[in-house]
This record gives structure tokens, sequence and C-alpha cells, in this order.
């Protein structure tokens, strides 16, 4: 047994959060959640259609390890129609969600020793996934007051020849933050590989959506239909991959995971037919759930110091009521029962830092919200 990998590996504080949370569900508590980032929109129609024709046509048997023909080009019309990209449906590979498709991309690119830049604050699953695949991070810090944008002279400096990576993730979590088109521009003059986690993509309130692949086309995106079309528990993503990687991670999808659930892909295809009125609608509903949690949180004096622009997330300096954000996060759950998640998750810079999620109902996130007040005024 691997003690000292096992032993070095770093909990995800918000399943802790999310764990502890359902134990006292069990014992009859009401709580509210904000600390996951998991929509509660019903899957839509036809993605339920999709897959229960797969099923009920008998296609539910393996796929090619690249994924399904006919999903790969559904993705490669919609990069074509939305940015602009030509990719062919070669250069994508279907996934078991956005998490095998980082495995995949750090397996392919790292070895034993090599750093990996990644930029703070992060997804907490990063830096492990990082340190049991042997690499090693490296932490570009970004900073509130410059609206957690990449400052690119500091960046430029940063990197060095020995860096086999460069992870960015646009639109972001926790921040909700997009990266603006002069640091994606710039990203593309870098002599570095980068891998763009764009998970998020669409969920954007302010500035059009965008990828990496527009400014730099041998990058490695990594994207999926979790968030976007709330299929979190369909386990789907997808790699779009420079040519010269596509048959060696090819060959380590055939290895590590065969292929990716295929009743889910005959789903994606179903999310992918989904009409524009109806996309309108979800983006304007989560645009509307933003605005409702920032003008709250400000109302209770917590200010954000930024405006998230999108996916669904709200980054706050909680530093004035605690300087440790996971006790902060457990004692919140206990005395009020509301779910958030620690900063400390996103980066050692933002331990006084908790992150509220607006993927939740309207309703849902008011009762958190009341929560929240009642905690400010009863416990700090």
């Amino acid at each position: 047994m691997n003690n000292y990998l096992l032993s070095s590996i770093k909990p995800f504080y918000v399943m802790e959060i999310l764990e502890k949370a359902q134990e006292l569900e069990k014992k009859g508590r009401k709580i509210t959640h904000l600390e996951i980032g998991e929509p509660t929109n019903k899957v839509h129609e036809m993605i339920r259609s999709y897959a229960k024709s797969s099923i009920n046509s008998g296609n539910d048997k393996y796929s090619s390890s690249l994924g399904l023909t006919s999903l790969r080009k559904k993705i490669a019309k919609k990069y074509r129609n939305d940015f602009g990209v030509n990719i062919s449906e070669n250069e994508i590979i279907i996934t078991t969600g956005s998490s095998a498709a980082l495995i995949l991309a750090l397996r392919a690119l790292i070895k034993t020793g090599d750093p990996v830049v990644l930029v703070e604050p992060y997804y907490p699953c990063y830096p492990q996934l990082i340190k049991i695949l042997g690499g090693k991070v490296r932490i570009f810090k970004t900073f509130v007051e410059d609206g957690y944008q990449i400052d690119t002279i500091k960046l430029k400096k940063f990197i060095n020849e020995k860096d086999k990576a460069l992870i960015i993730n646009s639109p972001s979590n926790p921040t909700g933050v997009s990266q603006n088109k002069d640091v994606m521009s710039f990203l593309s003059n870098l002599n570095i590989n980068i891998i763009s986690d764009e998970i998020y993509q669409g969920l954007n309130y302010i500035q059009s959506p965008d990828t990496i692949l527009k400014y730099k086309n041998d990058s490695i995106v990594i994207n999926g239909f979790s968030k976007f079309y709330s299929m979190t528990g369909w386990r789907l993503g997808y790699l779009v991959l420079p040519k010269r990687l596509i048959r060696g991670i090819q060959k380590l999808q055939q290895n590590m995971y065969i292929c990716a659930p295929v009743v889910s892909q005959y789903a994606a295809i179903g999310a992918l037919s989904i009409n524009n009125n109806d996309i309108a609608k979800m983006i304007n509903s989560y645009k509307r759930k933003r605005d409702f949690m920032v003008s709250n949180l400000n109302d209770m004096g917590i200010d954000l110091g930024y405006n998230p622009d999108s996916a669904f997330y709200a980054f706050a300096d909680m530093s004035k009521f605690s300087d440790d954000s996971l006790t902060l996060s457990m004692d919140i759950l206990d005395k009020v029962g509301l779910g958030v998640a620690p900063g400390i998750d996103f980066g050692p810079s933002f331990k006084k830092y908790i992150r509220l999620s607006y993927s939740s109902s309207l309703k849902n996130i008011q009762v958190g919200l009341d929560k929240m007040r009642e905690y400010i005024k009863e416990y700090t």
C-alpha cells in the first residue's frame, strides 16, 4: 500500500461538509445546501428521451474508445457554430466525466517530478490529481483586486522551461470569473502545454462564452455535460486534443476506462439538440439568482470585491468573522444548518474565504442567505 501517497492526499473539504450535513439530516435537522456545485434543475426532456430511446433500442453496449461518432460530430459542429473553431470529430475523445478527461490529459503530459502550474484559486482536485500522477504543483496567484484576472506580466515571469503544463479554469470554480480576451490572447503565445478546463462554458452572464481554442489551437480542452446540462450523475465529459495526442490518449482510455457510459453518450446527443429558447431561459434564471445572491451578501456586509460574471458561485472573504474557513463552515452548519464550501479547498491563499453556490432554486438560495444573515447576527 502506498502509505506516503495516501497520507499526503488532502480531503475534498466541501465533500466533508456535505457528508457532515447529510449526517445531520439523518438526525432530523433541516439543512440548506449552498456548498455543492450541483445544478438542481431537472434534466431536460430531450436528454431523457434520447437516453430512453438508446435503452429501448438496445444501444447500451461498448462504444468506440473515442466515443460515439455521432456525438463527436455534434460537439465539433457546436464549436464551429458557437466559436468559429474548426475541429473534426477525430480530435475529440468522450470521457467518463470531466475528471477522467483531466486524468487522461495529465497522464499524457507529465512524468514523475514534472511541475504543473495552477492558477489560484483553483478547483480542489487539481493539485491532488497532479500529486497522484507524480507531478509537482506550482501555484500562480490571482487577486480579488484584479477581479481574479491573470496578471499576464507576472505569469510570463513566473513560468519557466521546466513547467510541463498550465491549467486554467475559465469560467472559474470558485470565483465565477471568466478570463478576458486579452488574457486568453496572451496565453496563446506561451510556450507551454495549456489544459483549459471549460466545464462551465456557456454559463456566462456578461461577456460571450469563449474557448482557448480560438486563440491557441493546440491547447487541450476539458469540457462536459454535468454543469451546463445538469447531468452530474450521468458522468460524461470530453477532451478536445491536438492530433499528436489523440492516439496516445485513446490507448490510455482503452486501458483505463474502455469507453465512456454509452447511454449517457446518447443522452448527450439529446442535450446538444435542446432548442435555443430553453437554453436562454436557463441562462436568464441563473443570472437572476446571481444578482439575488450578490445583492443579499452586500446587504449583510459581505462585499465580494468583484463581480461574478459566469458559472454559479460567489467567493466571499470572511476574514472579519474568522481566520479559518473550515472551522467557520463547520460552525455555520452546526449553528444554523447551512452548508457552505470552505475556501481552504481552493488554495492556501484563501483559507479565510467561503464559496456559496447559486446552482439550486431561488427559494433554496433565499433560505440559505437568511440562515447566513442569522449566523452573522447571532454568532459573530
